[in-house]
């Protein structure tokens, strides 16, 4: 079996260590997952419901001082992506989008794009954006998500986010 930039060969499912391994090597980590990524990954896709807070706990195993955009002044900048203002207004913003994952108002290729061009914490918001991704396309029962990120969300896109 290969694990390609696109996920498994041969149509097999990933394992957890494999979708957390795919999220760091996109990220630019090679390095083989933590146990500790790994079961918190198991965790948060075994949520009822997503929260900041829950998102939160889920950046501190990769990121321990993870925060919030919360402030005003909390801003950065993404390749030529300038996110709003750090503030509450983020917050609100992240508010709203959970609340629209979380009574399926939204598709899980819309979510993972507004979460990214919100990036609503300072830091880890491709392995948290992912996270989501991976947790709503579970939690609906679509199989891309037994397939990478990458390739799920590959074909969401050629589907133009229909899933």
């Amino acid at each position: 079996m290969w694990v390609g930039l696109f996920g498994i060969g041969g149509g097999e499912a990933m394992t957890t260590a494999d979708k957390v391994a795919e999220s760091n090597r996109i990220e630019g980590i090679t390095r083989p997952p933590t146990q500790a990524e790994i079961d918190e990954h198991e965790r948060f896709m075994g949520l009822e419901k997503v929260t900041t807070k829950e998102l939160l706990y889920f950046l501190r195993t990769y990121q321990p001082n993870a925060r919030l955009r919360s402030e005003v002044g909390m801003d950065v900048t993404v390749g030529g992506h300038r996110p709003p203002a750090g503030g509450k207004d983020v917050s609100m913003a992240l508010w709203v989008l959970l609340v629209r994952v979380y009574y399926g108002e939204i598709t899980p290729w819309n979510a993972h794009i507004e979460y990214e061009h919100l990036h609503p914490f300072m830091d880890g918001n491709g392995r948290s954006g992912r996270a989501l991704w991976y947790w709503m396309m579970a939690r609906d029962g679509n199989k891309l998500s037994d397939l990478g990120f990458l390739h799920g969300f590959y074909y969401q896109t050629l589907e133009g986010g229909t899933r």
